[in-house]
């Protein structure tokens, strides 16, 4: 079933779908009155609806059912280095999938910029992935992407406990670190580009209280870790 965001619902229980969700309903889904889709309020609530009038440029449905689903109960912030090409834009959308409650864009000293687009289309394009990830994956929120950041400001907006995923194996081990700590209400997940992290990035990531893991056996790419290394912490500490 099809999710769309929408306004506070009117009092006659109806809301309203327009812009490029009209287009998409209209265009790609064929929408008829009678058909039946899901929707989420400016406060968060999901709701079955049912496509009641079908207006030039504008979409009415009468909402019929509350949804409730099982929320994840663990604010994970992804900061992850700027990678080339589409593989930031895959990290995006599988971070949603996933749960990730903000993804922050970081520069690191590895990061290989790109100058092929100016930094504004850039992050509303990266806004745009998210939302449409979260109507795919049938979220009730929108994750925020956040501007671009500096390696050293990212560290210094520490919240709860922060976690850098570190390719070296005298790093603790990610598995053992979770199953021995106890549950956190916010975690920030640090990923590197693709070489890695410089050793001085690390020493600064100690010193401002991040701990610094190794995520097991294997080396993984650095699109592999940002999707990969959320959904493992989301599995272990989201779900009570």
């Amino acid at each position: 079933m099809a999710q769309f965001f929408v306004g506070t619902p009117g009092n006659d229980n109806t809301v309203a779908i327009e812009g490029d969700d009209y287009h998409h309903l209209i265009t790609v889904r064929r929408a008829q009155i009678g058909d039946a889709i899901q929707v989420v309020d400016s406060d968060g609530m999901r709701y079955k609806a049912t496509i009641v009038h079908i207006e030039p440029q504008k979409i009415i449905a009468t909402i019929t059912d509350a949804i409730q689903y099982p929320d994840i109960a663990l604010d994970v912030t992804l900061c992850v280095a700027v990678l080339k090409g589409k593989k930031f834009d895959l990290v995006i959308q599988k971070a949603v999938e996933i749960g990730v409650r903000r993804i922050i864009p970081v520069i690191t000293q590895r990061t290989i910029p790109d100058i092929s687009e100016k930094e504004e289309k850039k992050l509303a394009r990266w806004q745009k992935i998210a939302s449409e990830a979260s109507k795919q994956c049938l979220r009730k929120d929108v994750p925020q992407v956040s501007p671009v950041m500096k390696y050293n400001d990212v560290l210094q907006l520490l919240q709860g406990i922060g976690i850098l995923a570190h390719a070296d194996p005298e790093a603790q081990n990610l598995r053992q670190f979770l199953k021995s700590h106890s549950q956190h209400n916010d975690v920030m997940l640090l990923t590197g580009p693709e070489g890695g992290f410089s050793k001085k990035e690390v020493e600064i990531a100690r010193e401002f209280g991040w701990n610094v893991l190794y995520n097991g056996a294997t080396q993984l790419r650095a699109e592999t870790a940002a999707i990969v290394l959320p959904a493992i912490i989301i599995y272990e500490w989201g779900y009570t």
